[in-house]
């Protein structure tokens, strides 16, 4: 799949992101994570994505440059249900972020739950090369794609 199509239109779905020339994301100068997010986040924690959904949207319409709450909406997105939805905003995190460690893992597990092996072999794979010493989301989706069916990782 052409990057380009992605990147262009989250940037427009986000209202133009503000991306610096290295390929990361800008601070967006507000070091405390938003009331609006980290109740988003409360309820990730307790599945209840439908809630979730509209404070992630309105978090991220304000904070383009936050690649891990974008992130967390494709994730979200991915759970619910809406696979496009889920796929653009997850590589428009990893375009924002190719280190983001939630962005390769949300979009290897959602490759493990579209039983495409080996995307999801590609995300465990920058994974690896990212998390030198090892880290959750590294073991968690291996252990994913292990209980795929076919041989382990």
């Amino acid at each position: 799949m052409n990057k380009y199509p992605v990147i262009l239109s989250a940037l427009l779905m986000f209202g133009g992101a503000s991306v610096h020339a290295d390929g990361y994301g800008t601070d967006s100068g507000d070091d405390a994570k938003s009331k609006t997010l980290l109740q988003a986040e409360a309820l990730m924690t307790k599945r209840h994505w439908a809630s979730a959904l509209p404070l992630l949207e309105a978090y991220v319409a304000g904070h383009f440059d936050d690649d891990e709450a974008i992130a967390e909406l494709g994730h979200v997105y991915a759970q619910l249900g809406e696979r496009e939805s889920a796929l653009q905003t997850l590589n428009s995190a990893l375009w924002m972020n190719p280190r983001s460690l939630d962005a390769n893992y949300y979009l290897g597990e959602f490759y493990v739950s579209q039983k495409d092996r080996p995307r999801a072999m590609e995300r465990l794979a920058a994974l690896d090369r990212i998390c030198i010493f090892g880290c959750s989301e590294y073991r968690r989706l291996k252990k994913s794609i292990a209980s795929m069916p076919g041989a382990a990782p």
